[in-house]
This record gives C-alpha cells, structure tokens and sequence, in this order.
C-alpha cells in the first residue's frame, strides 16, 4: 500500500518540478498502465493547472501523510477529526461547533480538552481508546451538518439528496468501458440493478456488498466482484455475449462503488464489524447527491467527462483485488473530503475536494476498462 501512495507522491513532484504531467494513480501490483493524454487526462492536468505549485505541493504533503499514518488512525471511523489537528482553521471552526452546541459547561471543557490533547498526540500517539471522545465529537459536527445543510436545501430548493452515484456514474464506468460493443447499453442498464435492493437484500448486505476496508479486508464488494466477473467469462466462453456484457455490468459497479471514498473508509467500528449506521451518514449521501449532480457535461466540475474521456485502463488480473486497490485509493482521501465538508459550509466550490473527487473517479474509469479487457 505504501508503495503505490509513493507512487503518487513522486508523480506529483514531478508535476511540482515539471509544471503539469499526467496524474499517477493507485492501482494493483504489477499494473500496467499506458501514460495517454486522452480527454480525461488533459482535463485532470486543467485542474491541477488551477490548483498550481502550492496546491499540487499540498496534495503531495497530504498523500505522504496518508501513507505514513499509524493503523490504529486509519482503522478509525473518526480519522477526519483527529486529521484536524493539521489545520489551526478547521479546528478553530470545529471548537466553535463544541461551543454552540448547548452541552453543561463542565462537559464542554472537558470535551474540548480531551480533543485538544488528541490533536496535540496526532498521528504518532493516537490510541484505539481516542475513538469514545472522536465518537462525540462526531456526533456534535453531524448534527450541526445537518442543520447546515438544511438551510442549504432551503435556500436552494433543492431536495436531491441520497445515494446517486448508482445513476448516471454507473452507467457510463460500464458503458464507456465497453469501448463501442454493440452491447454497451446491456452493460450501462445491469450496472444501476445492484443497487435496486433486491440483488443485495436490506438491510445489512445492501450496504456492506458495496463497501471494502481495503486495510481491514472488510466488504462485500471484492467477492461480488469476483462472481459476477466469473459468470461472464463463462457466459463469453459459451458464445453468450448479451449475457456477458450484462454480467460485466453487475461486477462493474462492484467494482466502481469503492472508489468512493465513503465506500471504503467509515463504516467499521472500534469491534471491527460493518455498521449501516455508519455507512448511511448524512454526509456520504449528501456527497454522492453533489457528485451526481456535478456529473453532467456544462456544470462546473463536469466528472462525468473523468469517464467518458478516459482512454487508459488499469491491468486486472484479479477482479476481487481491483476492488482492493480501488478502495485503498480512494480511502485516502476519506480524511480532508470528511473534514471540509462538516467545516466549510463553502465545501462544493473547494478546489482541493473537487480535485480528489475527479481523481477518484478517473482511477475507477480506468478500472472498469480493466475488468472489461479481464473478461472479454
């Protein structure tokens, strides 16, 4: 794991020392990824043009964090406040949260105390035994989340809100990855069936079969994967094509939906197991609300052009560890896309939260096409 982070890493120095190069991603061991300025590369290189040297020099800083952090921080379901302690700001913003949230005077100090001596420990000295105060905290910064965001909704008329990365994003990783089949509509329309509840039943196996803890080997989706991709190599050695693109696009969007960051970090408790209740967090499906609606051609982050621009493909040789990478490469951007979004009300016009987005949506693109290559 921490090589492929290195990976990135050095890639983004070079960008720092070399203005603008094609974006590295994670991917699996031995991958073989051919360096093409397609569509979707040239449109990432745009982006990182915006964020500049200093900005492509924070997201190298960033990474290498990610990679150096102790198990016992990346296992927490609460990382993205003990990450806090990176950015005076955002915890000046999270103090002030503490302070408007009515709690008897005496637990409030002792609160903000205890949190202050875990920012003061991070990353080196974190304990398992931190998560009861981060636990609190957590449940402090959602709720204030949610008034947040119902003022939004209000003031924007916008009611969209819920699990939507199934739609359109779906859709396009398996028709796109299809590279012109005459049966890429079969693949587009079995990629959104996964989520219709009755492939995976509610109300625990609708969840977990569409998440990975690439770390703790948590997660339905590497096996989901893995059988869906195996039944269409079958139904590709009999002549049944139909079947095998339909196939493909069920093990697609097991594939695709851990490369969202809230599908592959967040969910696991301090015991370990899979909790829903974690995983349906106002703000994961807020997230995926603002990423579906920012898909479409003409809008202002447009990722959907991440996908159908993509001409690059990541080497799958095993489709249940291209869930595993793909949820290892996303997962690290769980920390500052959790904490911008509970602590910057400004949070869907910040550049850096846009550009991990875009990241983790090209790296999945190019998965798909990987498994695609896999099975036919």
């Amino acid at each position: 794991m921490i090589k492929r982070y290195g990976t990135l890493i050095a890639s983004i120095a070079m960008v720092l020392c070399l203005c603008l190069i094609p974006s590295a991603t994670a991917s699996e061991e031995n991958q073989d990824v051919q360096v093409v300025k397609d569509a979707s590369q040239l449109k990432m290189e745009t982006l990182e043009a915006e964020l500049g040297e200093e900005g492509m020099k924070e997201v190298a800083d960033y990474l290498k964090l990610q990679a150096s952090l102790p198990k016992v921080v990346k296992v927490s379901p609460y990382s993205w406040i003990a990450f806090v302690a990176t950015d005076k700001e955002k915890q000046k913003t999270m103090l002030v949260v503490i302070d408007e949230a009515n709690l008897p005077k005496e637990n409030e100090k002792q609160l903000k105390n205890k949190l202050q001596d875990i920012w003061n420990r991070y990353p080196d000295k974190i304990t398992a035994d931190d998560n009861i105060v981060l636990c609190q905290v957590n449940e402090i910064m959602e709720n204030n989340f949610k008034a947040r965001e119902e003022l939004y909704e209000a003031q924007t008329e916008s009611t969209d809100v819920g699990i939507r990365w199934a739609g359109s994003g779906h859709r396009d990783y398996a028709y796109y990855a299809c590279d012109g089949s005459a049966y890429d509509d079969t693949a587009a329309d079995a990629s959104i069936v996964p989520d219709n509840g009755e492939m995976d039943p509610e109300p625990f196996y609708r969840y977990y079969n569409h998440y990975e803890d690439a770390l703790l080997g948590i997660g339905g989706a590497p096996g989901r994967c893995e059988e869906f991709a195996t039944s269409a190599i079958f139904a590709v050695n009999n002549g049944y094509w139909e079947t095998a693109h339909e196939r493909f696009g069920f093990a697609s969007h097991y594939l695709t939906d851990p490369g969202i960051p809230f599908h592959s970090k967040g969910s696991i408790d301090g015991l370990g197991s899979f909790q829903p209740a974690l995983f349906n967090v106002l703000y994961h499906t807020t997230y995926e609300s603002y990423v579906s609606q920012q898909w479409p051609t003409g809008t202002t982050y447009e990722f959907g052009e991440y996908v159908s621009g993509n001409q690059q493909s990541i080497t799958v040789t095993d489709p249940a560890s291209a869930v595993e990478n793909n949820a290892d490469h996303s997962a690290q951007y769980f920390d500052y896309i959790t904490s911008e979004m509970l602590l910057n009300s400004n949070w869907r016009t910040d550049l850096m939260l846009n550009y991990y987005t875009a990241q983790c949506v090209q790296e999945s693109a190019r998965y798909a096409h990987g498994l695609y290559d896999y099975i036919m």
